[in-house]
């Protein structure tokens, strides 16, 4: 086999992601999902860290703020489970956002159910940005 068919071979088939990188890879994005913005900061992307725990902060305490329906576990349909899964994105502000909510939600009015929306992006956000973390440390994305 020449130099240029061994070349083109290996160029093909790109070889598996070593153990410890992908280990690691997910360890970034669980603890970027935790805490907004660890993930990037793990990797010495502080603008991006900051920006990340400033922006997904911000959402959560202006939508419990707000008063809005931060949904529960216990959810009877559709809509409310993904209403959970999209507060439980925010990771740790999830708390945060149960002990600012004392009052509990008030959605009768325009500036709760805006509120409810600004926690779910929060939550959504903050996901993806976990993801975006967690690509980064498998060398996809920058």
């Amino acid at each position: 086999m020449t130099n240029e068919t061994q070349t083109a071979a290996n160029s093909v088939a790109d070889p598996p992601p070593d153990r410890a990188r992908e280990a690691r890879a997910i360890a970034i994005g669980v603890a970027g999902w935790v805490v907004p913005g660890l993930g990037h900061a793990l990797q010495k992307m502080w603008g991006r860290a900051i920006m990340f725990f400033a922006v997904v902060g911000v959402l959560v305490i202006v939508g419990a703020g707000m008063r809005g329906n931060l949904f529960r576990s216990e959810g009877g349909d559709a809509f409310a489970a993904l209403g959970y899964f999209a507060d439980l994105g925010t990771g740790s502000f999830y708390w945060l956002a149960k002990y600012i909510e004392v009052g509990g939600s008030d959605v009768s009015h325009a500036y709760g159910d805006y509120g409810t929306r600004f926690l779910a992006a929060a939550g959504v956000l903050n996901l993806l940005t976990a993801l975006h973390a967690y690509e980064a440390a498998r060398g996809r994305k920058a």
